[in-house]
Order: structure tokens, then C-alpha cells, then sequence
């Protein structure tokens, strides 16, 4: 899977500076305001050719490297999600980001009110679905897995009620 660590580094941290900035601005009846700002912010630790758009819980950032889009008005699995990746029906979507670089597309699903069950569950349903598991770790409180059928990739991080899907394909 081809990927900018240092594109995903800056996004990260990006992400965490707008959420902090978020939380700040959240008491201000200037809410728009505080998005611009938020914007301009990000744009300029991420150079001039980079467009930021907030809009209550969606960030986008496009570069000439690709776009990211963090969305927490999703609550569903996202259709674009390749066919041959089944669905992890356990718990509910907090929220849905996407990432897109040259040939490749990421996306990343948060739940939570996952059950202790879920990481074998779906396990055996990406098995079914002719996955191949890279590898699995599974403590008392959850685990994670790996899992690769041609140029699909799936991880689950599952734990404490909560768990992160992350597929990842080339186009």
C-alpha cells in the first residue's frame, strides 16, 4: 500500500491541534469565525497550496499530495468501502475519515459499544469474505487483526467497548 508517512504524521498532528482548537472556540457564539481561523491555522503550518475546509464536525484538507476528510456526522459504513470488505456490524460509528493519495484510498471507521466478542466475529467473516490473516492478537480486553486479500488491506482495533476499522486499498 503506498502511503506518505510524513503526510499521515502531519495530518495527525494537524488533527490534534484543530481538535484542541475546537474545544476552545466551542464556547464562542463565533462559531464560523473560529472555523476560519482553525482554517487559516492549518493551511499555514501546511504550506500555501494546501485548502482547508471545517464545517461543524467535517474537516477537509486537500494538498497537491491528496485529500483527507474527517467526518463525525457519518454514522454508517461508508458505501465507497470495496464490496469484497464485509461490514463490522458490531457497535455504533462515532466517526468516518477518508484519505486519498495518488492510487491508493484509506478509510478509517471509530465505534463504540463494541462487544468482547467482536475481534473473533469478525475474524471469521473476513475469512468467509477469502481474506487471509496476517496476524491477530487477542488479550482479555480485546486485540487487534490484520487481514489481506489482494490489494485490500483490513485492520481491527478492538478494546475497552471500542474499536477502529481501517481498510486501505490501491485504486
Amino acid at each position: 500500500m503506498k502511503y506518505s508517512k510524513k503526510l499521515n504524521f502531519k495530518y495527525g498532528v494537524l488533527l490534534a491541534v484543530f481538535l484542541g482548537l475546537a474545544i476552545v472556540f466551542e464556547s464562542c457564539t463565533c462559531e464560523r469565525t473560529a472555523e476560519k481561523t482553525s482554517e487559516k491555522m492549518i493551511e499555514k503550518s501546511l504550506g500555501e497550496d494546501a485548502e482547508v475546509d471545517i464545517d461543524d464536525e467535517k474537516v477537509t484538507i486537500k494538498t497537491e499530495e491528496g485529500t483527507f476528510t474527517a467526518d463525525a456526522t457519518i454514522n454508517s459504513w461508508p458505501d465507497e468501502i470495496p464490496g469484497d470488505v464485509p461490514e463490522f456490524k458490531d457497535g455504533k460509528i462515532m466517526s468516518v475519515s477518508t484519505q486519498e493519495m495518488d492510487d491508493s484510498k484509506n478509510w478509517v471507521v471509530i465505534y463504540e459499544d463494541v462487544s468482547q466478542n467482536a475481534l473473533k466475529n469478525y475474524q471469521e467473516e473476513l475469512e468467509k469474505a477469502g481474506f487471509k490473516i496476517s496476524y491477530t492478537t487477542i488479550v482479555a480486553s480485546g486485540g487487534h487483526l490484520a487481514a489481506e486479500k489482494g490489494a485490500l488491506a483490513v485492520m481491527l482495533m478492538a478494546g475497552d467497548g471500542n474499536a477502529t476499522v481501517t481498510i486501505g486499498t490501491n485504486q
